[in-house]
């Protein structure tokens, strides 16, 4: 959830789409086409890469990494070079001169299989030449040893108070289409994009830190030297806390350990954000398949931002603090992320309405039936005209900062009306779980999705996406 501009145009979406979902609660539910057997076709990565990090932080908050990386080209393409994510380079001095207490990066040493190798930083994009080309399954193993310190004002890599959110602080690997699919970095909306990886960490911090991460395995991190493993994830979180209390709760639903870190003076928020967690956690287990760990952590300060088996709540973008009931509602959309986003992959650059859309529809089908919203209807022509784009373009092609009002709003409202046509609530529910099962820990885009949901609903043409989506018809 990421930007207050299109707030109250989000207003009128959640009625309509609650709208939507509940008014054919009682109609004959549309089954899914089982004429002819349907077998997903995921977007291939076409990279492969298993991540050993290991970081060490100093008691003046200097963390010093070192990065292996084995990258296996499973493209059909030859690489004369690799290109990376370098993020925590777009908060230094050069390239964020606005901020008062910017990052510091020095790369000490990159090797390819042990030699020595030049490179490139420009921004984010950190570019290594290959001596020789990289062909189809063949691998490449990438050591890049560097410093940093964080800023106090950057964006999801960030030091909030006295405690430490590393987002993105490691090389990533990003997905490979006919070149790198490595676009620039913007602040608003996610511009990586990595592949489904396995990762081993080990973190050794002073003390006084409490160490939260993407692994199931925090505790172990505590043991200073412990390595730990994070199996077939998108990226890998990992926040350093200091002066926190931890509120935890088991899920019925396969027992996960729901877990909120927060300061002393948001005690009452923290309860009610657990609560929330919690009912969320095993709503969306119940109605779209299990979560995949055993523990689900939620970090109660900074933006709301969704990580594999970890989520920031808090505020959007250039906002105060959220009220109660933002906040709550902000946990839910963010527990959704884990299955859309964290199981099913799409590429937040160029489908991002693909995962915030479908967290919406999740969203508002846990209040409906949670019985939490106040439906009216009330929604005219005007709002179509105001946003005339498709919601699937490129996240640059959106101006004015009104990407969310298409990504999040017009998304979510061209779903419920698909949802509503066919069935409503109970069929959006179906829906989503045959989705998430056909796609789990597969990546997908929209000419998929509409392939998926033709077969579904057994449509003989696009003409439930017109006005929405701009598909690229054969």
């Amino acid at each position: 959830m990421k930007n207050r501009s299109f707030l109250v145009i989000l207003s009128i979406l959640v009625c309509v789409i609650a709208y939507c979902l509940i008014s054919q609660r009682n109609l004959t539910i549309l089954s899914n086409n089982k004429e002819q057997p349907f077998v997903a076709e995921e977007v291939s990565p076409g990279s492969k890469s298993s991540y050993n990090l290991s970081l060490k932080m100093d008691k003046d908050e200097k963390i010093s990494v070192e990065a292996k990386i084995d990258i296996t080209n499973i493209s059909k393409e030859k690489w004369d070079r690799l290109v990376l994510y370098f993020i925590p380079n777009i908060f230094t001095k050069e390239n964020s001169p606005s901020l008062d207490h910017p990052a510091s990066v020095i790369i000490k040493d990159i090797k390819l299989n042990g030699t020595t190798s030049n490179y490139s930083l420009e921004k984010d994009t950190l570019t290594l030449p290959l001596k020789s080309s990289l062909s189809q399954n063949h691998n490449i193993n990438v050591q890049i040893n560097y410093e940093f310190t964080l800023p106090s004002e950057g964006l999801r890599f960030t030091k909030v108070g006295e405690s430490l959110q590393l987002a993105q602080w490691y090389p990533m690997v990003p997905t490979y289409r006919n070149g790198w699919n490595k676009q620039e970095y913007q602040s608003r909306g996610e511009t990586y994009h990595t592949p489904f990886s396995d990762f081993q960490l080990d973190v050794e911090v002073p003390p006084s830190y409490t160490i939260v991460s993407s692994s199931e395995e925090d505790d172990l991190l505590n043991n200073q030297g412990t390595k730990i493993k994070v199996k077939n994830e998108k990226e890998i979180f990992l926040a350093l806390l200091k002066d926190t209390l931890v509120f935890d709760k088991t899920t019925i639903i396969n027992n996960v350990n729901v877990r909120v870190f927060s300061d002393k003076e948001r005690v009452d928020q923290a309860n009610e954000v657990l609560e929330t967690a919690v009912k969320a956690l095993d709503y969306f287990q119940k109605e779209f398949g299990s979560y995949t760990a055993k523990e689900f952590d939620v970090i109660l300060g900074g933006l709301g931002m969704e990580y594999p088996n970890v989520v920031t709540v808090g505020s959007i973008y250039n906002s105060k603090p959220l009220d109660s009931a933002a906040l709550r509602r902000m946990v839910v959309h963010e527990v959704a992320h884990q299955w859309f986003y964290g199981m099913v992959s799409n590429d937040p650059y160029n489908d991002a309405w693909l995962d915030e859309g479908l967290a919406e529809i999740a969203t508002l089908l846990f209040y409906v039936d949670d019985e939490e919203e106040d439906v009216t209807f009330d929604f005219g022509d005007q709002f179509r005209e105001e946003l005339s784009l498709p919601v699937n373009l490129p996240i640059n092609q959106y101006l004015n900062g009104n990407q969310s009002s298409y990504i999040y709003g017009k998304a979510s409202l061209g779903l419920g009306m698909l949802f509503k046509k066919y069935g409503g609530e109970q069929t959006a529910k179906n829906f989503l779980k045959t989705y998430v099962k056909e796609y789990k820990f597969k990546e997908i885009n929209t000419n998929e999705f509409v392939r998926f949901t033709k077969h579904y609903f057994n449509l003989e043409n696009n003409k439930d996406f017109e006005g929405w989506l701009d598909l690229n018809e054969e």
